[in-house]
């Protein structure tokens, strides 16, 4: 019964591991850097919020140098309010995007770095 238990937890383990590594894999593009400059538009949808990083790197497949959230967006406030603090304290981020159907970079997810 206890080996039984054992491999168990290994393989409970294993299916955790997979799991949480699944949401990584769904991402267009993943880019760390320092925001450097922030555009903000008239809501439309229009790419009201839009973010580069520092030396202008590609921030998904489509290889656009910016990325953008719109404020009809799903945490919108949350996430333009974290890469606002982002550039006044000169953090870094991670940047998650996905293409969007009109081949720009759309903001998915966000995670500031000490």
């Amino acid at each position: 019964m206890l080996s039984y238990l054992r491999k168990f937890k290994h393989v409970a383990f294993a299916g955790i591991l997979v799991a949480s590594s699944a949401p990584v894999a769904a991402w267009d593009g993943t880019t760390t850097g320092k925001v450097t400059q922030i555009d903000i538009t008239t809501p439309g949808p229009n790419y009201d919020f839009r973010v580069y990083l520092e030396g202008f790197p590609g921030l998904c497949t489509a290889g656009h140098t910016w990325a953008f959230i719109n404020t009809g967006d799903t945490n919108y406030e949350t996430i333009a309010s974290a890469l606002m603090l982002a550039y006044s304290t000169g953090k870094t981020v991670t940047i998650y995007t996905n293409d969007s159907t009109s081949g720009y970079c759309k903001i998915g997810y966000v995670v500031l770095r000490p």
